[in-house]
């Protein structure tokens, strides 16, 4: 049993994910995102929309900020640079993490209980206990996706788990709104609570069997540096930690964000193809670096497809986003349509931006694209902050655009300038020649 389990995690190890699989499944869960929220606007109003995206957006910080960061992407890069699976590598790593985990969602839902003290009732304990929730149902997620790329599981299960808990979302909530139900914002959240945490669980059937190998252990410690010097990189604060939503919310109300959300959904859709587009390079990279002749050829090959296929969608979404927002979101909402037109354009380049970030990581030169990260995320604090003052949401999408094309010249000059490691590992210290990148 135990040769025949190994045998089976050999095959998985190095599979080569499709590209268009992993991207169309990120594309139809924005999708189905944008669908949920859709309901969720005709359920709520802008006021209980707002409410709901707060609760995700801190969730989705407090994951960005602690495991559901760099740790899926240094999971990712390890497991296919040694060609190991998820359950040998990730043993007894797992419940290490927890106690982290939970802390993060504890203070996203400190966060929340602050930005509603004002509503009465228990529904502010709810949904400050939706944060915690959704934070830690965020980072097991990511983690999970981060394991299934690096070991090579079937695509398909690889796409499904990003798909499922969104279309669980849907068909529970469409279903109740053909029948008339009406729901609260604590009681839409706990649905897809629920929802998310069901195909979560079986999704952990599809990690192949472990073949084991005790030296096929990660190193927690190793692991632990690589995560913490690309963190930055791999969290993408510019858009990933929700920064200008919470703004937005924080200073012009629940009934700006709930405009401000709309705008960002169509956006969303270049955001999620930049970010698959990225996460299915991460590996790839990662596996050539010993032969630079082919790594240089994908990567090369893989920027050209990424532009052309951003470009594509970005246009073509700048063609229909008004009637797109009137009839999706409502009339109530067509007041986000000049700021989704610059978001559509910042998404795109931000996206892309993903991009050249993974490949960068997959080269050893993590530490380029947290430098510059952190750098740029004050000036979209600065922006964002700028524009409520003047009560623009345009403002906000002009900002999100200028970042996003500062970001791409750096790192493209970065990606341009640096090469394959000739088979450096992860922990490994950047070639003389390539010290200034990092």
């Amino acid at each position: 049993m135990q040769k025949q389990a190994r045998r089976r995690g050999e095959r998985q190890v190095g599979r080569v994910v499709p590209w268009w699989l992993l991207a169309g499944a990120g594309v139809l869960t924005q999708l189905l995102t944008m669908a949920s929220g859709i309901m969720a606007a005709r359920m709520l109003g802008a006021e209980g929309r707002g409410q709901v995206v707060l609760v995700a957006t801190l969730a989705v910080m407090g994951s960005q900020l602690t495991l559901g960061g760099s740790l899926p992407n240094a999971i990712t890069k390890q497991l296919a640079e040694r060609g190991v699976t998820a359950r040998d590598g990730l043993r007894g790593l797992v419940l290490r993490w927890f106690p982290l985990g939970l802390l993060a969602g504890g203070l996203g839902g400190a966060l929340m209980l602050y930005f509603e003290w004002d509503v009465d009732g228990p529904t502010k304990y709810g949904l400050a206990l939706g944060v915690v929730v959704m934070a830690i149902q965020a980072m097991a997620s990511r983690i999970l996706v981060g394991a299934m790329l690096g070991e090579g599981s079937n695509p398909v299960h690889i796409a499904l788990t990003g798909v499922l808990p969104q279309a669980a979302v849907v068909v529970v909530v469409g279903t109740a709104l053909s029948f008339g139900v009406r729901w609260n914002a604590l009681e839409l959240m706990s649905v897809t609570v629920i929802c998310t945490g069901l195909v979560l669980v079986a999704r952990l059937r599809v990690l192949a069997l472990p073949t084991g190998r005790p030296e096929d252990r990660l190193n927690g410690l190793e692991l632990a540096r690589l995560a913490r010097r690309t963190h930055f990189g791999s969290v993408g604060p510019i858009d990933g930690l929700a920064i200008d939503r919470t703004l937005v919310g924080a200073l012009l109300g629940n009934v700006q964000l709930g405009l401000y959300s709309a705008a960002f959904a169509i956006g969303g859709l270049a955001s999620i193809l930049g970010a698959c587009l990225g996460m299915v390079a991460l590996p790839r990279v990662a596996f050539l670096q010993k032969d630079p002749e082919a790594e240089a050829h994908f990567v090369r090959g893989w920027l050209l497809l990424s532009t052309l296929l951003l470009g594509v969608v970005v246009a073509g979404l700048e063609a229909v986003t008004e009637p797109v927002i009137r009839l999706t979101f409502g009339a109530d909402f067509v007041g986000a349509t000049a700021c989704a037109r610059w978001i559509l354009v910042g998404s795109g380049l931000l996206g892309f931006r993903r991009v050249l970030i993974a490949v960068l990581q997959g080269r050893d030169r993590g530490r380029l694209p947290s430098v510059v990260e952190l750098a740029l995320t004050p000036v979209v604090v600065l922006g964002v902050v700028l524009a409520a003052a003047a009560n623009s949401l345009v403002g906000v999408g002009i900002t999100m655009t200028a970042v996003g094309a500062a970001s791409c010249l750096v790192l493209g000059l970065a990606v341009a300038r640096s090469s394959a490691t000739g088979g450096l590992s992860s922990a490994s210290e950047p070639r003389a020649a390539d010290t200034p990148l990092v």
